[in-house]
């Protein structure tokens, strides 16, 4: 125990080291960095658990001893004694807890000023005491809370924060300290001191209410809160009265928070009787507060406790509270703060407190504010108002239950509301509504038809939002609302009796139109869940439920309705969902039918919406329509039919903004007409179909068109004779007044009449009976239209007269009519269709005039008799330039009349003229299938296709495959038939250019086109029609390999074209083709000329001898011919002049190439390509570059001053150029033969050359320019040539060169190695290029073993070389391949070493090193070689160690390396005598700065454990206790290799270390590629070392406990702590902490504990901020020391 001294507290001491590191933690701990501080208060606490007593006082000792301690050391100190106390209170002795709570007091209260930080922790260590010694913390507080002395701001808080922490033991103390404080409350000056008393008299009302609640716990159950309301309500009348007037917000606050509490403190009746005060003043303080959350929830406190057992106590301020609080709901939270959204749920919660006593006041009032729609904000008024009802509805359930009548009654209001925004919330209280019951009152279907009335709602109109955040669009409040409706009738059970069968009266009214398809999905799961369940109320009666549409009517909208299933948002599923549903309340006879089909019209749907390419409105209308006249046919009743067709007509208005609708209902009506034989009921409903009609919508128009045609296929006479009446009435302009100024009906309502009185007579001549349509086409329906098709100004009726054209065409084709016809009046018709066509504009597609009229031409070329020639060349001259020279896109659509194109962009329409021309050029095509008459179209295609404009000939490209595939599948042969295809020349040749075609589409598509007439030469050469030509197919592939527009593939492809040409061009067609041919060499695209030269050539090649190339020009002015040629085919020609040239002078050729500057331009690349392709010219070539290379010295040195620096090195041209030469030779296939034939000659030359040109400045330009002669110039620029060259870096070119040697001889493992292991960079990397070429090395010896002895013997020349670089490659090379064992070449070994051995003097350290690493590398040859030379090379690599010219350690590595290898093999006897001289030679290795030095020194150490279990077991032994320390704290070495060796070298020498426990740990968890928890790993470590050693025996002494060496190794990690690394330091000390903190005490007498722990101490002034941080925690493991 320390004893104090003279007037000194007593610290209550251990009398071991913990005190003292005790002491140092306590100093320490205000360090300068955050983390230490934290880091020594955790150790402190780690301390204090486990020595509470002496911790606690040497921290009070501490405090009371350095009175003028910084206030900050101060508040860590007293904070780390609370965190003690807190988890030792429980053991504390009363002596120490009184010198705490005095000492905690005093600090508390020593300064009159209030320092915050200081005193909180003060005061909160007085509470943490106070939890247990309560008395004691009051006994002291006691003393500074004196009656009528003010006490000190701290005192007050810790009495109300003991009062939260321990209320059992508070509240019997709360009547004698609210006695001494009540007074004290009037003496109160500052409002820090009011702040505080409320505070804490608010926090003494909240003990007070938690001791009552919980009385049952209590020690002194007679406790209540009456005993303390006197006291209690005295202090209210201070806090109310006085302070709550305060300015300070603060001290308002408090004194809110405290009234809140209080208030249910105060009795009934003071509570009463202040009540109108207390709210009156607690709402006055929501202006002066900025936050008004704790207002708010101290109001509803008070009216918590005001409302009590449902008092009504609070009725006289209702009205006030209530105009107060609502206000506060209608301004909505900012739900971005929290505190905003916490006061508005308080808010909410004040209304339902007050619901208990005064649910039909708060009703009333709510029900006003809604009515006072008219006032200012009267939005946000609506939006909080439902707000506070939902809240009611959903909240205050018991007391809302007899008001639910008058809500309902009263919310009618809202249902005319306009305000999105009030209509979201107003939704969300009909979903609380339908929850609870309340819609099933009267006026609750009011509520449904709102939300349905939402459903309707348009979207809204586009342009700029209001800035409002919370701005509501129509579509979120539509969406919302279908999901509204969806969620009450299938979540809600007792909705259904609200919405049965009421929803069903929603379904006609037009208004609900737009929500047809949420009401449908309602009333179908309704009315489906009913049938089948067959409830009671199911079947409907229409007597009862007037409002209900009758049967005729439900079936007329629903079958409407489903014809566009896809709007209202996918609404067909849910209206035949309800028809299945609702059928046996429509009709019985209808049941079996509907059943059976419904479920597969839903299907169908449900299909398309899965993949949408399936969907067809017209299938649907079909299948549709199908259904409803299978459905009048089983109820086989005419008057039933008339009166739902009669009910049906009556629906018209119904869809009169609805064209879609109103187009299909027009067709159910003409299905119906179909059916029905009642007269007076067609003729009535045919009037109806011309009355109702909007003739300026062109979908009226067709529905009603439409179902004309379907009435005349029974009623054709009464149809004629209406659309007769029709004309006469309502197509004739009537005026009347002066001059016919004054008209009655205007000349654009005629026009308008007239479009759909056309299409009607189309119509009718395509469904009338077919027995009857030939009889009336001329004399009645023609007769009726000729009038109308001259002088068309409307482009509606002109569509229309079109449309009804087509569909006579189509009404008289023979497979409609079942017979021949021929039509007379077709040529007429034709006429005015061109006519129409030519009118069109040509700037611009402004509508789809043109594409319907050539449809309609393609309908009418079908009929008989065939068209004459001259009329044939009029319509597709007429139709082609109307529609090839469009603009690209079909130009911009201008603004014109009523068009039904309106809102189609320009290229859609486009595609559509274009389709429409295609479909015109086959059809006409079909009535002569042959030579003549392809010809006839063609001729008309052919200027187009040469046209400049890419658009033109894709488009014409596309027009010619289609033609020629119908061509193809229409082709016959008959007698008459022509047996020859006399245009297959011309047509593939002027196919050809197009085949390389700058456009990619008209690539493709020409290919195609030439596949097509090579197939129809092939039928007329007498194939049959599925004959698979081998050649023609494979044109597929070209297709697919011009999509790049890369030249060099365009060429590949028309060459390979070019070869089916060759072969499939007939002889009699040969002439022809190359004579139209030719002027595709002209063509404007380049491009296209060049594949029509390539074609030529090879035509010309095999099969026309006149046609060939002679050049017999000089090199050079080859050169410079190639440099102006443009054209591709051309400029391959000039380079196999070059190539002949070569066979002729191959030397004089190969030295004018290599004079060339450098890099080579692309046509000298093409130059060397072409040579080393020709294998006659190959071997010679290649001899002749390597004879440069190796006669002339890579690079020129310049002498330097300074030795340590690396003289500059430029590399000499013509060695340069043979290696570019010899780079591109290497690119061509050919030359693979003569490259693996002098593999070890290319090999050894081009690596050499690698390696000395690393770290090489390319020759300077003046050095080529004065090598070379100049060349002539040219008139034209050199296309070949660069203008300005970029320098070509040396030791890039070579890699390159290698690399191309390599891929040419299939040296595929050589390439992968380099490439994984980055061999390329390091080649090129002056320091590591070394390394690059041993990766070369491997690569051969393991992938092409067989050339490793030539290229050893290629190499060795190189060994006494002048060029270090050159030395270097080759004892690199060397060096490795000993690695790679010699490929089992003993002979090859002998000469490798001795070749080693001999440069071990080089006057390069790189040479030297690369010898070292070699001779090491023997240990992979084998254990006979090993043994051979193991003297020699031992004696090289302590050689090494020592070799003083290494101020890097490169050679001191290395040599460490190769022992390492070779003691893994040789025998103990080798190494016995010289071990311990390894150990001490590598100690000091471990400390090295280099981290290579360090991994390899403990990798060196952990192999020579295979030596350490033998004679040498004892000194070796003492070696590894030695250096074991040294190992364990690099085991966390900064370098993570270091970290591995160490991992490797422990579990070597685990078995060895004497422990069981000690090795498993090692093998166990040192895995090299493992992550290793260090701490954790360490600490169970250091348990190991002190266990007891099982394998201890008497009669092996070298096997002893490690307890033994604790204080050994405790001392070798204090040597640590001068370490310059700091986390090596941090490492010794925390291992120094769990070596200390296992061991047992038995065994603390050997540990020199006074040294190791005050170097511990000194390390807690380290300058690294981890080393503090680990001698912290290694401190607090010491506390039994």
């Amino acid at each position: 125990m320390i004893m104090p001294g003279a007037g000194e507290p007593e610290v209550r001491g251990t009398g071991g080291q913990v005190d003292v590191i005790t002491m140092a933690l306590i100093d320490a701990a205000y360090d300068k960095n955050e983390n230490v501080r934290e880091l020594i208060c955790t150790s402190l606490h780690d301390l204090g658990r486990k020595q509470p007593v002496m911790v606690l006082s040497s921290l009070h000792s501490y405090l009371i001893r350095h009175a003028k301690l910084a206030q900050g050391h101060r508040v860590v100190l007293l904070t780390t004694i609370e965190k003690i106390v807190k988890d030792t209170i429980d053991d504390m002795p009363q002596p120490l807890a009184r010198d705490l709570i005095d000492l905690s007091l005093d600090e508390m209260t020593r300064s009159k000023d209030i320092v915050p930080d200081w005193q909180t922790a003060a005061s909160n260590l007085m509470v943490a005491l106070g939890t247990r010694f309560c008395n004691e913390v009051m006994e002291g507080l006691h003393q500074k809370f004196q009656p009528g002395v003010m006490p000190h701001f701290f005192v007050v808080q810790t009495l109300g924060s003991l009062a939260s922490a321990n209320v059992y033991a508070m509240v019997p103390f709360l009547t004698a300290v609210l006695g001494t404080m009540l007074p004290m409350l009037g003496m109160a000056k500052h409002d820090n001191m009011k702040w505080v008393f409320a505070h804490a008299i608010g926090k003494f009302s909240e003990a007070i209410l938690d001791y009552v609640a919980n009385i049952d716990k209590a020690p002194d159950p007679t406790v209540k809160k009456e005993m303390f309301s006197g006291e209690i309500y005295s202090a209210y009348e201070t806090f109310f009265k006085v302070w709550l007037q305060s300015k300070e917000p603060k001290l308002r606050l408090a004194v809110v928070e405290a009234v809140g509490h209080m208030s249910h403190v105060l009795t009934r009746d003071k509570l009463e009787e202040q009540l109108t005060q207390l709210v009156q003043g607690i709402l006055g303080l929501y202006k002066k507060q900025p936050e008004p959350f704790y207002v708010t929830q101290s109001l509803c406190m008070i009216l918590d406790a005001a409302t009590e057992e449902e008092s009504t106590i609070l009725e006289p301020q209702l009205d006030m509270l209530l105009n107060a609080l609502h206000p506060g709901v209608c301004a909505q939270p900012d739900f971005n703060n929290a505190m905003s959204v916490k006061n508005h749920n308080e808010l909410l919660r004040c209304f339902t407190v007050i619901a208990r006593s005064f649910s039909d006041r708060i009703i009333g009032f709510l029900m006003q504010k809604l009515e006072s729609g008219g006032l200012v904000g009267s939005e946000k008024n609506r939006i909080g108002t439902l707000e506070i009802i939902k809240h009611l509805i959903n909240s205050a359930g018991p007391y809302m239950e007899d008001k639910k009548p008058l809500v309902v009654s009263g919310l009618q209001a809202i249902l005319t509301e306009n305000n999105n925004k009030v209509k979201r919330m107003f939704s969300q209280v009909i979903i609380a509504m339908a929850h609870h019951e309340y819609l099933e009152l009267e006026g609750g279907t009011l509520m449904v038809e709102f939300i349905v009335r939402q459903c309707t709602l348009p979207n809204s109109p586009p342009g700029k939002r209001p800035p409002d955040p919370d701005f509501v669009t129509n579509e979120m409040l539509r969406s919302m609302c279908e999901n509204v409706l969806q969620l009450v009738t299938t979540t809600i059970e007792c909705m259904e009796r609200v919405l049965w069968p009421y929803i069903l009266e929603l379904l006609g009214p037009v208004q609900y139109t737009p929500a047809f398809g949420a009401i449908a999905r309602c009333a179908a799961h309704i009315a489906n869940k009913k049938r089948e369940e067959n409830d009671e109320d199911y079947m409907l009666d229409y007597e009862v439920s007037v409002n209900i549409p009758k049967p005729p009517a439900m079936i007329s909208r629903l079958v409407v309705m489903a014809g566009q299933p896809h709007a209202g948002g996918g609404r067909g599923q849910h209206i035949l969902s309800l028809m299945k549903g609702l059928s046996p309340n429509l009709n019985p006879d209808l049941v079996d039918l509907w059943d059976a089909v419904i479920p597969k019209l839903i299907q169908f749907l449900e299909d398309c919406d899965e993949d949408e390419e399936k969907w067809s409105q017209k299938t649907w209308e079909d299948l549709m329509l199908k259904m409803l006249s299978k459905s009048m046919e089983i109820v086989n009743d005419d008057d039933w039919v008339v009166e739902f067709g009669t009910e049906m007509g009556r629906q018209i208005p119904l869809y009169s903004t609805h064209p879609e609708e109103k187009n299909f209902l027009y067709k159910c009506l003409g299905v119906i007409m179909r059916s029905c034989a009642n007269k007076q009921f067609v003729q009535e409903h045919l009037d109806l179909l011309f009355s109702t009609v909007k003739h300026t919508s062109q979908v009226e128009r067709e529905g009603c068109a439409i179902g004309v045609g379907y009435c005349a296929s029974s009623h054709l006479d009464t149809v004629i004779a209406k659309l007769e009446d029709v004309a006469k009435k309502d197509m004739v302009r009537k005026s009347t007044g002066f001059m016919g100024l004054l008209k009655d009906k205007s000349e654009i309502d005629v026009e308008r009449v007239k479009s759909t009185v056309m299409l009607c007579h189309g119509y009718l001549t395509f469904y009338a009976p077919i027995t009857l349509v030939t009889s009336r086409i001329e004399s009645s329906i023609l007769r009726s239209m000729n009038p109308h098709f001259s002088n068309v100004k409307d482009p509606s009726v002109k569509q229309n007269l079109i449309r009804a054209v087509e569909m006579i065409g189509k009404a008289l084709h023979p497979s409609h009519l079942n017979a021949m016809f021929e039509f007379s009046r077709r040529g007429e018709l034709i006429t005015h269709m061109q006519e129409y066509i030519k009118l069109e504009s040509m700037s611009a597609v402004h509508s789809e005039t043109r594409a319907l009229a050539m449809n309609a031409c393609a309908t009418l070329v079908q009929l008989d008799p065939k068209m004459n020639e001259a009329d044939t060349f009029d319509l597709i001259k007429v139709t082609t330039d109307s529609v090839y020279g469009l603009p690209a896109h079909g130009g911009v659509g201008g603004k014109g009349k009523e068009d039904s194109s309106v809102g189609t962009d320009p290229q859609t329409l486009m595609q559509e003229a274009l389709k429409s021309l295609n479909s015109l050029l086959k059809e006409t095509l079909k009535k002569s299938v042959t030579p003549d008459g392809l010809q006839e179209i063609f001729k008309h295609l052919e200027p187009w296709m040469v046209s400049a404009q890419d658009h033109e000939r894709e488009r014409v490209m596309q027009t010619t495959l289609e033609i020629f595939n119908c061509y193809l599948e229409n082709l016959e042969f008959g007698p008459l038939s022509p047996t020859v295809f006399s245009n297959h020349g011309t047509l593939l040749a002027r196919l050809t250019p197009r085949c390389t075609d700058p456009s990619l589409e008209v690539r493709q598509v020409a290919i195609d086109c030439v596949q097509v007439v090579l197939k129809i030469g092939l039928r007329y050469e007498g194939q049959p029609a599925d004959y698979k030509d081998q050649m023609v197919e494979a044109l597929t592939t070209l297709k697919e390999r011009v999509v790049k527009d890369d030249p060099q593939v365009l060429f590949s492809v028309v060459s390979d074209l070019s070869k089916v040409l060759v072969k499939k061009v007939p002889t009699e067609q040969l002439l022809p083709f190359l004579d139209r041919l030719l002027q595709g060499l002209i063509d404007v695209h380049p491009h296209a000329s060049s594949g029509a030269c390539v074609v030529l050539n090879s035509m010309v090649k095999t099969r026309g001898s006149s046609l060939h190339t002679q050049v017999r020009d000089v090199v050079d002015a080859l050169h410079v011919k190639l440099g102006e040629i443009t054209v591709e085919q051309t400029k391959k020609g000039t380079l196999r002049t070059v190539r002949t040239m070569a066979t002729h002078h191959l030397i004089g050729v190969t030295n004018a190439l290599l004079n060339k500057p450098l890099p080579y331009d692309e046509n000298l690349v093409e130059c060397w390509k072409i040579l080393a392709a020709e294998s006659q010219l190959t071997t010679n070539l290649m001899d002749h570059l390597l004879e440069i290379m190796a006669r002339h010295v890579p690079y020129e040195e310049k002498a330097v001053k300074d030795k340590k620096q690396r003289p500059p090195r430029t590399a000499t041209s013509l060695p340069m150029a043979a290696s570019c030469a010899l780079a591109e030779m290497l690119q061509v296939p050919e030359t693979e033969e003569v490259v693996l034939a002098n593999y070890h000659r290319l090999f050894s030359a081009i690596m050499v050359r690698v390696g000395a040109c690393t770290g090489v400045k390319p020759p300077p330009k003046d050095t080529q320019a004065s090598e070379q002669k100049p060349a002539p110039k040219s008139k034209k620029k050199d296309a070949g040539i660069v203008s300005q060259k970029k320098d070509l870096d040396p030791c890039d070119q070579a890699i390159e060169t290698l690399q191309g040697f390599l891929t040419r001889s299939k040296s595929e493992g050589i390439v992968e190695l380099m490439d994984e292991e980055e061999g390329w960079e390091l080649l090129k990397d002056v320091d590591k290029f070394q390394d690059g070429i041993m990766l070369l090395a491997r690569g051969l010896a393991t992938t092409n073993v067989q050339h490793v002895a030539q290229v050893v013997a290629c190499l060795n020349s190189f060994l006494s070389s002048l060029l270090e670089p050159q030395r270097v490659v080759v004892v690199a090379f060397f060096a490795e391949l000993i690695n790679q064992k010699c490929v089992n070449d003993l002979m090859l070994v002998e000469l490798l070493v001795n070749s080693m051995l001999g440069r071990l003097v080089d006057e390069s350290h790189i040479v030297r090193m690369l010898c070292i690493r070699g001779l090491g590398n023997i240990a992979s040859v084998g254990e006979g070689q090993v043994q051979k030379y193991s003297t020699t090379v031992l004696s090289a690599m302590m050689a090494g160690m020592d070799d003083k010219e290494d101020p890097e350690d490169d050679i001191t590595l290395e040599a460490m390396a190769g022992l390492s290898k070779i003691l893994a093999e040789v025998d103990e006897g080798n190494v016995r005598a010289i071990l311990i001289n390894i150990t001490l030679r590598i100690r000091p290795c471990f400390e090295k700065e280099k981290s290579s030095v360090r991994a390899e020194a403990f990798k060196l150490f952990g192999n020579l454990s295979r030596f350490g279990d033998g004679p040498s077991k004892a000194p070796f032994l003492e070696q590894i206790h030695t250096n074991f320390i040294s190992l364990l704290l690099h085991l966390n070495d900064e370098d993570d290799e270091v970290k591995k060796a160490c991992k490797s070298a422990l579990r070597q020498l685990g078995p060895l270390i004497g422990s069981d426990v000690v090795n498993d740990m090692f093998q166990k968890h040192l895995l090299e590629e493992a992550n290793l928890h260090y701490g954790e790993f360490m600490n169970n470590l250091a348990k190991a070392l002190l266990q007891k050693n099982s394998r201890r025996d008497d009669d092996d002494p070298s096997i002893t406990d490690f307890s033994d060496k604790i204080n050994f190794y405790v001392m070798g990690c204090v040597s640590f702590f001068k370490s310059s690394w700091e986390t090596v330091k941090g490492n010794a000390a925390m291992f120094i902490g769990f070596l200390l903190g296992n061991l047992p005490q038995a065994k603390h007498t050997a540990i020199s504990k006074e040294h190791v722990c005050g170097a511990l101490i000194q390390l807690l002034k380290d300058a690294s901020p981890h080393v503090r941080i680990r001698a912290a925690e290694a401190m607090s493991l010491l506390h039994e020391y």
